[in-house]
């Protein structure tokens, strides 16, 4: 199985958002407002989209904004907690 760093795992996703080919990828969820997670969550296919501006703050740079490619539907994952991009396994957060 092949491995991947978080961050290398970012800018790939990044490359495949602007040449729009859709990735995949894996990551536990958390919502901090409710203290709670929904355990790991895949996405089939997911491009990039605009996340918030570095000025709102620290989580602007570990929370990463995406689009579901097949339902349209927006989401955000913690990069911290991403597990698998296009079926590599990730391993640290550097």
């Amino acid at each position: 199985m092949s491995l991947l760093k978080a961050y290398k795992a970012l800018d790939r996703m990044r490359e495949s958002t602007k040449a729009n080919i859709p990735f995949s990828f894996e990551y536990i969820s958390c919502n901090e407002t409710d203290a709670t997670s929904d355990g790991l969550k895949k996405v089939q296919r997911a491009l990039l989209r605009t996340g918030y501006s570095r000025s709102k703050g620290i989580k602007s740079q570990s929370l990463i904004a995406f689009t579901d490619a097949d339902t349209g539907k927006p989401g955000f994952f913690y990069l911290p907690l991403l597990m698998k991009y296009n079926e590599m396994l990730l391993c640290g957060n550097q």
